[in-house]
């Protein structure tokens, strides 16, 4: 053959198209069958002089399964979906063991997951981290685990308690009659010199009008009903008998006791210990929708402080808020609803001077008082004044709050004036008490 110019050319065919690589050398003089040897070698690279030798890591086997269960169960964020009973939807959050299928259980009772006694989601794979729960019960403890089916058999996560929130409907905004009612309330408290809050809600239109009531305040033994209802709602589910948490509540009522309530904190709500009663009275009173509100530490024991802050936080529409969940019996059913408000209205004669006093005759006056001198008086009275007819019951919440008192009981003159004011719009609008 004579010289010629190389150009050879490979086509790889891909589906029903074709990539052609070309590969183009310079002209050289070729005869058949005396290709030079080189001329389709890859070079192969010099090592350079002390390099290192590299080598191929192998890929490390994956870790075995160890039988054991789900660990770090926490519920991410809760919501209110709707105000129905079943209203709130909550995020769970785990870190499984991947040791095989899964179950989120809930209950709402704390019984170890009895038979019987609780709802499963599942099953789920063994690398699930999370579900959405919609439709559970609000203003209830919940218990929640999840539990893992291994090798070995079924194994818990640590059950995981928390509280549902309270769904109350949006507050409708106030008739006339309510917004006067606030009118003359505010002047009466501008023209005295207490400093005064106070809040009064209709139970049963949910409308509420304040003067003063978003303000931070002193809530002396008043934040304590918390503790009660608290205690309350553990009685209904069985959590422990009567009658020695029932006669502890009602000392506490009846004479604002802060170490009957303290009791409570630490060996009823905190199983024994304080702090865990403390935390648990604070998500309680979260899970009310009273955000504004603080149980720092048990009232007339402000060195055993959970937060350092030494100081107990309420507002006046917080503690109606509070008070509204009580009535509405979100949080306790009918029975004990109403059990805690014939608890409410066993105080003493000494101490019905603000609401009890201000209320008229005929009405049932369910009421928490709170006392105590931090630079000046505080004197404040929580309650829920009410009656029945024609097997309808009507009531209203108020809460009076004042500080700074100079002198002590100098606020009862004004205490009492509010309430009348507000049992005057009371009987206006619904009648008086049969």
């Amino acid at each position: 053959m004579g010289r010629r110019t190389l150009a050879a050319a490979l086509v790889v065919t891909l589906g029903l198209g074709a990539l052609v690589i070309t590969y183009a050398a310079a002209p050289t003089e070729v005869r058949a069958g005396n290709f030079p040897p080189d001329l389709f070698r890859t070079p192969t690279p010099t090592p350079r002089p002390g390099a290192p030798r590299v080598t191929a890591t192998p890929t490390p086997p994956p870790p075995p399964v160890v039988d054991a269960p789900a660990t770090g169960l926490a519920v991410m964020r809760l919501e209110c979906t709707s105000a129905s009973p079943t209203g709130v939807r909550a995020w769970f959050l785990w870190t499984p063991s991947l040791a095989g299928g899964q179950w989120l259980d809930l209950s709402f009772v704390g019984n170890n997951f009895a038979p019987g006694t609780f709802a499963g989601a599942g099953p789920f794979p063994a690398g699930t981290w999370g579900h959405v729960w919609d439709g559970l019960a609000q203003g209830l403890t919940h218990f929640a685990r999840v539990n893992t089916l291994t090798r070995s058999g079924w194994m818990a996560s640590e059950t995981f308690p928390f509280y549902t929130p309270v769904c109350a409907p949006t507050e409708p905004y106030p008739a006339d009659d309510l917004w006067a009612l606030r009118d003359r309330m505010a002047a009466a408290i501008a023209a005295s010199p207490i400093d005064t809050a106070v809040a009064v809600t209709d139970l049963r239109t949910g409308e509420t009008v304040d003067v003063y009531g978003d303000a931070p305040r002193l809530p002396g033994c008043t934040i304590n009903l918390f503790v009660l209802m608290r205690v309350v709602f553990d009685l209904q589910h069985g959590k422990y008998p009567e009658p020695q948490p029932g006669d502890l509540i009602a000392q506490t009522i009846n004479r604002s006791d802060p170490v009957t309530a303290r009791t409570l904190a630490q060996y009823w709500v905190g199983d024994g210990d304080l702090w865990t009663g403390l935390r648990r009275t604070n998500e309680f009173v979260r899970a009310l929708g009273m955000s504004s509100s603080v149980y720092d530490h048990p009232p007339a024991f402000p060195l055993e402080s959970q937060f350092g802050t030494y100081t107990n936080v309420i507002t006046a529409r917080d503690a109606n808020r509070g008070l509204k969940a009580i009535w509405d019996g979100l949080v306790l059913d009918p029975y004990w609803r109403d059990y805690l408000l014939h608890k409410m209205t066993l105080v003493k004669p000494g101490l019905n001077y603000l609401i009890a006093a201000g209320a008229g005759a005929g009405a049932t006056v369910s009421h928490k008082n709170g006392f105590l001198f931090e630079e000046g008086w505080a004197d404040n009275d929580i309650g829920i004044v009410w009656f029945e007819r024609g097997g309808q019951r009507y009531g209203f919440a108020i809460s009076f709050f004042t500080q700074n008192v100079p002198h002590k009981y100098d606020d009862i003159p004004l205490g009492q004036q509010l309430v009348s004011m507000a049992y005057g719009w009371f009987v206006s609008r619904y009648g008086y008490p049969p």
